[in-house]
C-alpha cells in the first residue's frame, strides 16, 4: 500500500494552466515583446503551431520547443504566419500560463488549446506540445453558434 502511495504521490506532480486572456491575445497581435520572458516556438517558422514566453525566472525543460530571440518583426511575421494558415484571428488563442497556485509565470499563443504545463524543482517547467481541443466551438473562442431556424 505505501508503494502505490509513493508511486501515485511522486505521479501527480505539479501542473500549471492555461487562463484564455483576450489581453493577452491582443499583447501578440501588437507584437509586443514581453523583455522579462524567453520565448519559445513549436512547429515551422513558416507555419507555427504555437508561440510561448516563459518569466525569466523559469527554465523551460530543452527539447520540445525551440528558443528564438524575439523580436517585435519576428513576432509579428510568426503571428501572420499563424493567422494565414487559418484564415482569420479568433480562431488563435491567447492565453496565461499559470503556475499551480494560480500566478502567472508566462504567454500561449496558439490556435491549439490544450497542452499539458508541469512544475519540476528548481522553477523549471515541461511544456508538452499543443493539441487540438475536442470542442469544435474552441474556434469561436468558447461561444456556442446561435440556431437559427
Amino acid at each position: 500500500m505505501c508503494a502505490i502511495l509513493l508511486f501515485l504521490s511522486a505521479c501527480s506532480g505539479s501542473y500549471g494552466r492555461l487562463v484564455r486572456s483576450n489581453d493577452v491575445g491582443n499583447l501578440f497581435e501588437r507584437h509586443e515583446v514581453l523583455s522579462d520572458h524567453r520565448y519559445f516556438v513549436t512547429g515551422p517558422q513558416a507555419r507555427p503551431k504555437a508561440i510561448l514566453a516563459v518569466h525569466r525566472s523559469y527554465t523551460l525543460q530543452p527539447g520540445l520547443w525551440r528558443p528564438v530571440e524575439m523580436t517585435p518583426e519576428l513576432l509579428k511575421r510568426l503571428v501572420d504566419a499563424m493567422t494565414d494558415q487559418l484564415g482569420f484571428t479568433p480562431a488563435i488563442m491567447g492565453a496565461g500560463i499559470t503556475n499551480p497556485e494560480g500566478k502567472q509565470i508566462g504567454v500561449w499563443y496558439s490556435p491549439y488549446s490544450q497542452t499539458a504545463i508541469r512544475f519540476e524543482p528548481d522553477n523549471v517547467i515541461v511544456v508538452s506540445l499543443p493539441s487540438k481541443d475536442p470542442d469544435p466551438f474552441i474556434l469561436n473562442r468558447g461561444k456556442r453558434p446561435v440556431r437559427r431556424f
